[in-house]
């Protein structure tokens, strides 16, 4: 147990548990970035160097101002054309016809 804990306070288990708990340390890269580059060449997965640049062309607060703004005007817009809408009186349905009184062999 104490050389457990003794393990996870030195470092990473690059090298296994066994490798940690004895103390070799030979994979462990000397390179000041905490970031080390992958044993195999995996070009599946992207690496750091991939990240595409920030974008340019954002707007600005005042430009989003205006389009939440031109939104709302057309919700209310929306809402108040929908409440003329269902003020508009629907006419009276038909009444339904009676049941037509038919005997099978009579005209």
């Amino acid at each position: 147990m104490i050389f457990g804990l003794s393990a996870c306070a030195v470092g990473s288990f690059d090298d296994g548990l066994l490798g940690a708990v004895v103390g070799n340390s030979g994979s462990v890269s000397d390179n000041p970035s905490p970031i080390r580059a992958m044993k195999e060449d995996r070009s599946d997965y992207p690496t750091l160097g991939l990240v595409p640049p920030r974008p340019t062309g954002l707007s600005t607060e005042a430009q989003r101002q205006v389009k939440m703004d031109k939104l709302a005007g057309d919700r209310a817009t929306s809402r108040r054309r929908k409440a003329e809408t269902e003020a508009i009186p629907m006419p009276t349905p038909l009444e339904v016809p009676a049941k037509p009184n038919l005997k099978p062999g009579k005209s």
